[in-house]
């Protein structure tokens, strides 16, 4: 899900009408983000969250028609002392004239006010009413609440009637985004309370995670330990809390990419092109002493050429240690000679 925000931009329950805020472009993974608003949008179905709902629209209700009462006593009041300073000034004597001055000025401050209590009023009854929870709304929601998230994700409801059943709770969505890897998303109910999910959308690279680099400094001490396979380092970084880019635990390929970029490279990597090991060749050592390339000695090791005898497996299957012995060496010499000659 593409969008466009500054700092903070609206998130309608029908994923698509957006309030866009300023012209910086970023990208907000919409499946998350979705599913989040989603899950909790089945948790305010719950019958004690249906309660605590109707509660808290009832209170808004009463308070609402305590303002409406509060500014129709405002307005009658102010209208009773316009009338009454306007019948103050029609009854004086027009040679009393700085009397009369007087309470012209009083009638004009009179229906100034009047007009000041109007507007607001005005104002007041603009606002949207209060939601209510009808009985019959309340069965149909505590019904949803068993049946409805199986409902959800089989299909089974269109995504139009996502939508509508998501404005029924839901006034709006708020989303910031943290860092790359974080959205913090403010669902404003129709309550006016709000919710604040803080979701981890997939990103493309690993440095973009949070904690990346504390990521790659674990990674380092663990290797200096002595822990050096992959999928041993994944698990015990995923164990602790760690992730990488597109997964919520890390990736062995993640671990290995960032050892290889640091060239953290295994004693095994260290050693596979080195002639000798100890007292061992290896097999590019014994590949210079026979004067043939690698794979030949990989043919020799596949026909039985080498006795057991003079191997040692490396751990882990990583490779041939051969015992550095001349009589071995002086009879893989004598078959090369023999080939040569047939």
């Amino acid at each position: 899900m593409a969008v466009c925000y500054k700092q903070t931009h609206r998130y309608h329950c029908d994923n698509l009408e957006r309030r866009v805020l300023g012209k910086i472009c970023a990208s907000l993974h919409g499946l998350s983000l979705d599913d989040a608003v989603v899950e909790a949008f089945f948790e305010a179905l719950r019958p004690a969250q249906l309660d605590a709902l109707e509660a808290v629209l009832n209170q808004q209700s009463a308070e609402r028609a305590r303002v409406e009462r509060h500014w129709q006593d405002q307005l009658r009041r102010a209208e009773y002392e316009a009338r009454l300073a306007q019948r103050q000034y029609d009854a004086v004597d027009p040679d009393m004239r700085l009397v009369a001055v007087e309470l012209e000025k009083r009638w004009e401050e009179k229906l100034r006010a009047l007009r000041e209590i109007q507007e607001h009023h005005a104002r007041h009854q603009q606002r949207k009413p209060v939601p209510a929870l009808t009985a019959e709304q309340r069965v149909q929601f505590q019904n949803l609440s068993e049946n409805l998230p199986a409902l959800w994700s089989s299909g089974a409801i269109s995504t139009t009637q996502q939508k509508e059943l998501l404005r029924a709770l839901i006034s709006q969505v708020i989303v910031k985004r943290l860092a790359p890897d974080r959205v913090e998303a403010r669902i404003v109910w129709i309550s006016g309370h709000y919710t604040i999910l803080l979701t981890r959308p997939p990103v493309f690279r690993d440095r973009d995670v949070s904690g990346y680099k504390k990521m790659v400094g674990r990674i380092h001490e663990l290797w200096q330990s002595g822990i050096t396979d992959d999928i041993e380092l994944a698990a015990r970084l995923t164990a602790e809390g760690y992730r990488s880019a597109r997964s919520e635990g890390v990736s062995s390929k993640s671990v290995m990419k960032i050892r290889l970029k640091n060239k953290w490279y295994s004693a095994y990597h260290q050693s596979r092109k080195a002639d000798t090991v100890g007292e061992h060749l290896t097999v590019s050592g014994l590949a210079a002493k026979l004067g043939v390339p690698r794979g030949r000695i990989y043919r020799y090791l596949s026909a039985g050429l080498i006795a057991t005898g003079y191997l040692i497996r490396r751990s882990n299957g990583q490779g041939w240690l051969i015992k550095n012995d001349p009589a071995l060496l002086a009879k893989l010499q004598e078959h090369m000679k023999a080939n040569l000659k047939t």
